[in-house]
């Protein structure tokens, strides 16, 4: 079969140039469905992934900040109160609160788990500023372990959140 067969024939049938029009304009809106699908669940998947890396890196500061703070209980427990050990604890508390800071700027942190990050934060300083606090109490029997008692409630309630968060997910 020659071109020039090919072309007689297209010029013999003058509709067909609309029909071919129509054909295409019908693939190229199907195309363009499929693309933007595509790209929506592309998204989707990677926020998604971006989510549970979120999750997985708040329940870490959370459970270091928690671990922290249940050694720094322990150690008063065991050794009792000393005013240097307070501003140790204290200082490492610190520590604390600037890793749950800076794990509430990753990407894929989402009002959920901001809220449990900053739930584990307040806990976190209002501990910290109990020991302060304490360091510079007068008789050892002033002392009142309760608010930090609170606090590390407080951190394992968010630990557990995330992690149902995680399972989730």
């Amino acid at each position: 079969m020659s071109w020039q067969f090919f072309l007689a024939w297209i010029e013999s049938h003058p509709g067909l140039s609309s029909w071919v029009q129509a054909f295409g304009s019908i693939a190229a809106i199907l195309v363009a469905i499929f693309i933007a699908g595509r790209d929506s669940r592309l998204r989707r998947k990677a926020e998604n992934e971006a989510r549970r890396g979120a999750v997985d890196l708040a329940m870490i500061a959370v459970n270091d900040a928690g671990m922290r703070l249940a050694g720094a209980l322990h150690t008063i427990e065991g050794i009792g109160v000393r005013r240097d050990v307070m501003g140790l604890i204290a200082s490492d508390l610190a520590q604390s609160q600037q890793h749950l800071k800076e794990v509430l700027s990753i990407q894929g942190v989402d009002s959920a788990i901001y809220s449990q990050i900053f739930k584990a934060r307040v806990s976190v300083e209002t501990a910290a500023h109990n020991f302060y606090v304490l360091k510079s109490a007068i008789e050892p029997e002033d002392f009142d372990l309760q608010t930090a008692k609170s606090a590390l409630e407080d951190i394992t309630s968010a630990y557990d959140e995330l992690e149902l968060m995680k399972k989730k997910a």
